[in-house]
């Protein structure tokens, strides 16, 4: 190893192959510090236990289901992860990140274990979500663990949040400022590859708006569904089209199908090859996100939407950083949840003048030129 180099554990639920939004960024972030040659460990789950090595790279799969039931099955795969990380050697680094939920609590025991310092990634937070995703949990339950994950988080040697909207919410429930450094995510690497398919998934000329991503509890469709009764009885070209699963996604076709309407289209989540096919789909992408989960959580689907250069529509809290850059740049719309005809009003304006078209289109461009978070991560670990 080079005299400069360390040794790194990354812990996370979801790896590639496996599916999952942090898989793919723990992934990016995994090959990218070994490339600067940093010795990685990643500790995982999968169908079945497996062990992928290269060279400064080592995957540990530990079995466990891939859609696991309610929390006592997060709490299991958080003690396996623990133990397996204890039989290892010591580290120089201790990564861990939000899934499974706690994880933060186990993991800055193993990096006392190890000497390691310990760096938090702060994707999602809990216990802070749950009352967004309707999960009915005891107050003095909530209050309990909230105390604890954020005793565990002043204890870390660094905390990564990954908008500065969800750094307020931290800074404003007592996390030390100077522990935080916010780096936000980044698009899929298939959306930057020049060489990949161009091609629609249609084809026919509609006018389609694309949502691409998680279709869960903390995110808003109310709005959507408004503008869709809207169209279907003036603009038969336009037209609504999501893919992604989530536990938000039954109720959304309930309402789909109270409301007979046609023109949306839910289609199944397409492999990473095909993601430049996908999101070419879209004329316009959106973003959605609930108020109260502000802070919280960030919708990463607005970097994959600037990443093919479309303009991007977001429906939620206008204090979230998303409104922020879409005003700097340009590249789109903001409105708040419940303002239908303010959407309806958007998808025409995009739909009918080419010109603001391409201005935002040019706008969700330029947002990724001087986003280098990656660089942030080894500057970080640098340091």
């Amino acid at each position: 190893m080079h005299p400069q180099s360390k040794r790194i554990l990354i812990l996370n639920r979801t790896f590639p192959p496996s599916f999952g939004a942090t898989g793919r960024v723990a992934c990016d972030l995994a090959l990218y510090l070994r490339s600067k040659g940093h010795k990685i460990t990643v500790i995982t789950t999968a169908p079945k236990a497996k062990t992928d090595k290269a060279k400064n790279l080592t995957v540990i799969r530990l079995p466990a289901p891939q859609h696991p039931k309610g929390i006592w099955g997060y709490l299991k795969i958080n003690k396996a992860m623990y133990v397996r990380a204890k039989k290892l050697p010591a580290h120089d680094i201790v990564i861990s990140m939000t899934d499974p939920p706690l994880q933060i609590l186990s993991a800055g025991k193993i990096a006392k274990r190890m000497k390691a310092k310990h760096i938090h990634w702060v994707m999602d937070l809990y216990p802070d979500l749950l009352p967004v995703l309707e999960k009915d949990i005891p107050r003095f339950v909530f209050n309990h663990f909230q105390r604890k994950m954020h005793k565990a988080m002043k204890k870390a040697d660094a905390i990564v949040p990954i908008s500065k909207c969800m750094s307020r919410y931290l800074t404003h429930h007592g996390l030390p400022k100077n522990k935080m450094t916010v780096i936000e995510n980044w698009p899929d690497k298939y959306l930057l590859d020049d060489n990949a398919s161009q091609e629609s998934l249609f084809d026919d000329a509609k006018f389609r708006i694309l949502y691409a991503g998680t279709i869960g509890l903390a995110h808003e469709f109310d709005t959507v569904i408004t503008a869709a009764i809207y169209f279907q009885k003036t603009d038969s070209d336009i037209e609504f089209v999501f893919t992604g699963r989530g536990r938000g996604l039954s109720d959304f076709q309930s309402k789909i199908k109270n409301n007979n309407l046609k023109n949306i289209k839910i289609i199944p989540p397409q492999r990473v090859h095909n993601l430049p096919q996908l999101m070419e789909t879209g004329d316009v992408h959106l973003v959605t996100m609930k108020p109260k989960a502000l802070g919280k959580l960030f919708p990463s689907k607005f970097y994959s939407a600037c990443a093919t250069a479309r303009p991007v529509i977001f429906i939620g809290p206008l204090s979230c950083d998303i409104c922020q850059k879409i005003i700097d740049f340009k590249c789109g719309a903001t409105l708040k949840n419940g303002e239908g005809q303010l959407l309806v009003n958007a998808i025409k304006g995009y739909k009918t003048n080419p010109d603001k078209w391409h201005t935002a289109s040019q706008g969700a461009k330029a947002v990724l030129n001087n986003h280098n978070p990656l660089d942030q991560w080894h500057d970080l670990i640098n340091s």
